[in-house]
């Protein structure tokens, strides 16, 4: 975890404060994917995008929102990007042996507030949610199931923030 937030850092050096609370968390507290530790602990998403730079975004029966596939590293995930692959199967019906993987470091690692749920004595925490960029082959994605799982392919432009920005980047530098 520790070698790849300092990867990660030497990739987006710009990015050194806003990771500073986790690589100090990572060595000194108990393990940093794990559900439990807080103050902060480390989630995984996955943002596919497809030969066209269409990113694919999921919505549950649960979910208020559209989002990028993605949750909780459980115990039996072997990395952090196998747990992202994990939820883009289990939330999208996405089979991974047919995507590229952009690289084993995330593409981008945002902390998010979550608020305390006391029902749960889950106290308010940090999320640092790792992004890891797949690219879809050509052939098309397979119907779904009817798990109550609705997905859909959005324009790069419409994904906002300092994710969108990297996204957008990425894609002129594949266009060259």
């Amino acid at each position: 975890m520790i070698g790849m937030a300092l990867e990660y850092i030497e990739a987006n050096p710009d990015e050194r404060d806003l990771l500073r609370s986790l690589i100090v968390l990572a060595l000194h507290g108990p393990p940093i994917a794990s559900t439990s530790t807080t103050p902060a602990h480390v989630t995984c998403s996955a943002v596919l995008v497809s030969p066209d730079w269409q990113v694919l975004q999921t919505k549950g029966r649960a979910a208020p929102a559209w989002r990028l596939p993605g949750g909780h590293v459980d115990q039996e995930d072997q990395s952090l990007l196998g747990a992202a692959l994990r939820h883009l199967t289990d939330q999208a019906e996405v089979e991974t042996n047919g995507l590229i993987p952009a690289s084993v470091l995330p593409v981008d690692v945002t902390p998010y507030p979550v608020d305390a749920v006391p029902s749960r004595r889950e106290p308010e925490h940090v999320h640092y949610e790792a992004t890891f960029l797949l690219h879809l082959a050509d052939h098309p994605l397979g119907q779904l199931t009817g798990k109550g799982i609705s997905r859909r392919w959005v324009n790069i432009a419409d994904v906002r923030g300092k994710l969108g920005d990297k996204l957008r980047l990425e894609s002129a530098r594949a266009r060259v």
